[in-house]
């Protein structure tokens, strides 16, 4: 009776257990080792065109061994007879360029792109090999959850950390990625401009966009990652249309008028009019007792976000 050893070829224990499968009994002898254990179990699946009755026998040696075999279905088929997609995480991390300066701005805001919302993209390579912009993403590594993977990407590729995305939504269409099979579950991120440009820093690799131009251009982003910004886009401007600023991207107490205008930098088509706006929105907010400064007009009251109350 050989034992198994790291020098046991798998011809010899092939030999062995195909020639004498009456004898499992004796199949333990062959596992002197977990190298050998993790070997007998890799060859239990194989057994199923050569041996009569495998069920039965499988039975047997997972008994012996006191271990779980792997599943098997009705057709007798594992988890790896059947084609699988890679897993990959998308992340859009969506921003606006100072939004407590809104009030100084000469522009117009509510029709000014570059004021509007921006997407972070980071330097990727196109399908021809050139080099283009892409949202952050990777793909998931074994044992790794989808929330450590984003997190993962923004660090390794964007050189952010201490964000917390949240998952948008899982795009799937067979053909979104020209190099196989990959499903991709996007993320989304809203931060404040402050937080995000202190991050980046003057690094080339990273860029923040006008998601207009990414969405509605002859160029688009690779992949999907147009439809992801998309989505993420429309996500937070529902959002934004339930509450006021739920991003928190206005820092410190705020006038009616500042969240009106970030609400409009949003979501330029979807915020109601004025009096409307203050009416829906003020009902979370409460006043801070004090009035603005330093600014053009009569000083307007001060809000805060209403705290929740359990």
């Amino acid at each position: 009776m050989p034992n198994y050893d790291s020098q046991t070829n798998d011809v010899q224990l092939w030999k062995f257990l195909l020639d004498r499968p009456d004898r499992v009994g004796d199949f333990q002898g062959l596992l002197g080792s977990a190298a050998g254990r993790r070997k007998a179990l890799y060859l239990l699946d194989s057994f199923n065109d050569r041996l009569d009755s495998p069920s039965a026998l499988e039975r047997k040696f997972a008994d012996r061994l006191d271990v779980e075999l792997p599943w098997i279905d009705h057709v007798g088929r594992s988890l790896e007879d059947y084609p699988r997609p890679s897993l990959a995480v998308d992340t859009a991390v969506l921003t606006v360029p100072e939004p407590n300066d809104i009030l100084s701005s000469r522009s117009n805001p509510e029709i000014d792109e570059a004021h509007g919302l921006h997407v972070l993209l980071v330097r990727s390579e196109s399908r021809s090999g050139k080099p283009t912009w892409a949202l952050p993403g990777t793909f998931i590594h074994p044992g790794e959850t989808l929330r450590a993977a984003a997190i993962r990407a923004l660090r390794e590729k964007a050189g952010i950390h201490g964000l917390e995305p949240r998952q948008l939504h899982v795009f799937d269409r067979p053909n979104r990625d020209h190099r196989g099979w990959v499903i991709s579950v996007g993320h989304l991120e809203v931060v404040s401009w402050d937080a995000i440009v202190e991050s980046l820093g003057s690094n080339p690799l990273v860029s923040l966009k006008p998601v207009n131009a990414v969405i509605n251009t002859s160029r688009p982003l690779p992949f999907d990652h147009g439809r992801i910004v998309e989505a993420a886009v429309q996500r937070v401007r529902q959002d934004y249309s339930l509450t006021p600023d739920p991003a928190r991207l206005l820092n410190g107490p705020f006038s009616l008028r500042e969240l009106e205008i970030l609400h409009r930098r949003i979501d330029p088509d979807g915020t109601p009019p004025k009096d409307t706006f203050r009416r829906r929105m003020q009902e979370y907010l409460e006043e801070t007792g004090d009035l603005s400064s330093g600014s053009l007009g009569k000083p307007a009251r001060l809000f805060n976000h209403r705290r929740k109350t359990h």
